[in-house]
Formats: structure tokens, sequence, C-alpha cells
């Protein structure tokens, strides 16, 4: 198989598969075009297909045991693509990131204490806290004229000051598309220790940063086997969302064993049947087709940062340093967020709403730009109409 441009451009018809981006959520009449949650319009790779067939073709689907090759598959696969060492012994195998969120919560924390969070972030940052009796302690990102976020160290220490002892973190960022430098990781990981607080790391977007950007895991920073606990998955890479499985990895053996705690006394568990198959094989035998993707998504953001100025020159875009979501500024042409999304709604395009992120979004649109080239382009071209209708 080879995966090129043609592989990507190729129209993968969802519609009808109980597919929540296609079928579900904003998405009302057969015109709507969804660029909304973030899972990707791209056929997977063969080996995961093949691994789920092969499965599949076993007439017993009876309880899974445990096999080191999952966690190793796992390991290798870091050290070969971010040069990170982790053994299988520190890693536990979850449903999804935002169970790893919620369980992090609920360990590290009692009820009523504060979690900081940086607005504007992926909403179950801040559901994961409320939801589990929490306080939101909010040290939000800066942001430059040119739209491009930056942490605020003194937002953060004064919620730790404050009593927080726990911190959520997006590794790249999720919605504002920021690849955070090794030096802004050193100093939450000195301020997490400073404080005796955990800082939990979301890394499921690791493999989307974009040239001259790199990504480092917050697990790489000095201290962080003191206090840091991550999150990652194969769901993003290869988009296999739905099978749900994800990995919790810590070099403190006392925090990842409490996050194993918790989900075995709430009945937490994972390893279906055919999330072992088809994760295994993403993390061994897809590597042409993770190169292949990016690639291709590095031709999107080249379109989006060409085209959107063009078409929308008062509109904002976050500089998209990593991840396949845009952060797009609308205020210029629009009053206020309901207008913004009832113009939306009668162009038929689906996006994600910036308030979903927290009141910093207002105003805001997320786009998710992982699909066919000529759907980005549509997907433009609708957005520019609505914003311009007379």
């Amino acid at each position: 198989m080879k995966y090129d441009r043609a592989y990507f451009d190729t129209h993968v018809n969802r519609k009808g598969t109980r597919s929540v981006k296609w079928d579900a959520g904003p998405v009302t009449c057969d015109e709507d075009l969804p660029m909304w949650v973030a899972d990707w319009d791209f056929a997977c790779a063969e080996p995961i297909l093949e691994a789920v067939r092969e499965r599949a073709e076993h007439p017993c689907l009876g309880y899974n045991c445990s096999d080191p090759a999952d966690e190793q598959s796992f390991c290798d696969y870091w050290q070969r693509h971010h040069r990170l060492t982790i053994a299988p012994k520190q890693t536990f195998m979850m449903p999804c990131v935002v169970t790893g969120l919620k369980l992090a919560v609920r360990v590290f924390t009692a009820p009523g204490d504060g979690v900081v969070i940086m607005p504007p972030v992926y909403g179950p940052f801040r559901n994961s806290v409320v939801i589990n009796g929490r306080t939101p302690y909010e040290a939000p990102l800066s942001r430059d004229e040119a739209g491009r976020y930056h942490l605020d160290f003194a937002a953060v220490e004064a919620m730790l000051q404050k009593g927080a002892r726990c911190i959520l973190f997006c590794n790249p960022h999720n919605p504002v598309s920021r690849a955070w430098s090794r030096e802004e990781l050193q100093r939450l990981v000195d301020l997490a220790n400073q404080y005796s607080a955990v800082l939990v790391s979301d890394e499921i977007h690791a493999d989307f940063v974009y040239q001259p950007a790199i990504f480092h895991s917050m697990l790489s920073m000095d201290g962080a086997e003191k206090c840091v606990v991550t999150f990652a998955a194969a769901s993003k890479t290869f988009n296999v969302p739905g099978i749900q499985q994800a990995m919790a990895i810590s070099f403190n053996e006392e925090l990842l064993q409490k996050i194993a705690h918790e989900a075995d006394c709430a009945g937490v568990t994972s390893g279906n049947t055919f999330a072992l198959a088809a994760t295994q094989a993403a993390y061994t035998a897809c590597d042409d087709w993770r190169s292949g993707m990016l690639a291709y998504l590095e031709e999107s953001r080249q379109i989006i940062m060409r085209e959107l100025p063009r078409l929308l020159p008062r509109a904002v875009v976050s500089p998209i340093e990593a991840t396949a979501l845009c952060w797009i500024d609308l205020r210029a042409y629009a009053p206020t967020m309901d207008e913004i999304m009832a113009r939306l709604k009668r162009h038929h395009l689906v996006l994600n709403n910036g308030t979903f992120f927290g009141e910093l979004g207002n105003g805001f649109v997320r786009m998710n730009f992982a699909c066919p080239h000529d759907r980005l382009h549509e997907g433009l071209r609708r957005l520019a109409a609505a914003m311009t209708e007379e």
C-alpha cells in the first residue's frame, strides 16, 4: 500500500457508520460538512484493518489475557519516534485519555480541592475537574497580536500558592496548536516540584508537530520522575479513537499505582479484543502510514495559512505548530458567538464553538483539517461565505 497524496485525497463515506462526526451531534442534514470533532476522514492503515479482520475470523470472542507485546510495542514506538525510553512496567492501559484525566483528578486531589487548568483548553479538562467535585483554578494562556499563545507562569504559581496540588496540561495544545518548548515545559515541572503538585500531561497529539518545532514529552524534563504522569494513545495518530485504548505513563511508581488502583476500584478495564489487535498493529507496522499522513497534513496546513488570510483577511489564525486542528478568531466578522454559529449553520459548515474550550474561546472556532484537500478547500470557502454574508 502506498500512503501518498492520492491515498489521503480519497473520500471515505462515513455516513451511517454510527460516526459521532458524521451521524450525530451538530450534524443535522446531508448538506452539512463536519469539520469539528477530532477524528480524521482518512482510511486506517491496512495493517490495522488486517489485524482486526484476522482476529474477527476466530469464532470465539472470550475474555482476553495480557500480552507483554502490547505494552512493549507502545514503548518501542515512543523510543523510535520521540527518543523517550519507557519500560512496560512504567505504563498502565486505560480506555482513553479522558478516562485518565478523570482518574488523575480523583486520586491526586480531594473533593473541593483546586485543580489548575489553562484555558482555552480541551473541554474535558474542565469537565474532569467539575464532575468530580473539584474546583477549576484557572491560569489562562496569554495571547500575542499574532494569535500565538504563551504560558502565564505567574498565574500558574498563584494557583499553586492558593492550594492547588494538581495541574492538567495539554502538550501539544488543543485547541491553540502550540508545540511547547523544552524551556516552557521545564519551568512547569520545576513549579510542580516546588509546590509538591502532580503534573498531568495529555500527550495524545505528540506525533502532530510541524517543523521547525519539536515535540518534547513532559517525561523528558529534569525532575519529571517526581511529579509527572502522562497520557498517550494511538487514537489520533492512526485515526482509531473508536477502539478505546490508551496508556498512562509515569516514572514514579507510586503515582502510576494510584491511577491503577482507582481504575480497579471503579471497574475501569481496558484491552478489548479488537483494540489490542489494532493498537499493536498501529505501533509496529504503520510507520509508513504515519509518515504519509503527516506529509499530507503539512500540505493542509500550508493551504490554511495561504487561503484563509486571502478569504478572511481580518480573521486571526493561531500559528499551527502542532495538531490537525486550527484555532480561528472571528470576532472581527460577527458580534457574538451565537451569530457566528448561526451563520455557519446557514452555510452547512460544522465547526467547534470556541466556548467549548472555555469563555476565552468566545468569538473563536476550531476547525479540524484532517480531511481530503478538496474538502478542506470547500470548508474554507463556506467559512468565508458565512462570515461575509450580507
